[in-house]
């Protein structure tokens, strides 16, 4: 997203004031927002369900474990818009058919660009 601001130092036309006086409202309020800052995303957002399940899908793929892994709990999401989007997923995971202290905190950061139906596991720690 562009921002254009024009600015007026010198010879300033009648009705400049009046154009910032409209204008200063919308300014504030992008820059209280923040360009492409890390915003909390709802946990029950389409988007960040279908990043979790492909970072989950990679981390499946990658693990060298003969057991799967499921979600157990999701702690926290944020998105980042980007070039697309990107999602930072904490959660709670548990190798299936084991026991219950096999969970494992993790974190993932999927970077969706979904007019290209593509999706990336950035990052994914687990401890």
């Amino acid at each position: 997203m562009r921002l254009f601001v024009r600015f007026c130092v010198f010879g300033c036309v009648q009705g400049t004031t009046m154009m910032w006086k409209l204008a200063f409202p919308f300014l504030a309020a992008l820059l209280a927002v923040g360009f492409g800052g890390l915003t909390d995303v709802d946990v029950n957002d389409k988007g960040a369900k279908i990043a979790l399940s492909h970072a989950m899908d990679e981390y499946n793929r990658g693990s060298g474990d003969d057991y799967l892994y499921k979600v157990v709990e999701v702690i926290k999401v944020q998105g980042q818009a980007v070039e697309g989007y990107v999602y930072i997923i904490t959660v709670r995971i548990a190798r299936t058919l084991c026991r219950k202290d096999s969970i494992y905190r993790c974190k993932f950061v999927v970077w969706s660009r979904p007019w290209l139906n593509d999706w990336q596991l950035l990052e994914a720690k687990c401890h």
